[in-house]
């Protein structure tokens, strides 16, 4: 399980992978994968959030 930091550099990273082999065509674009990879980033942690919490059976 990752924490929030580990996702975020994570995330990081691949931004700059991703700008290495495509380099963004216009600062939209930019904002686009950007809005896109912090929306991975959330939805990770949300995930790993969900893992942690007790399952049904285990709250009785």
């Amino acid at each position: 399980m990752r924490d929030r930091d580990e996702i975020r550099a994570r995330i990081e990273r691949l931004e700059g992978h991703y700008d290495e082999l495509d380099p963004p065509g216009s600062p939209l674009e930019e904002e686009r994968e950007t809005v896109v990879l912090h929306a991975i980033e959330e939805l990770e942690w949300v995930l790993g959030e969900r893992e942690r919490a007790p399952s049904v059976g285990d709250r009785e």
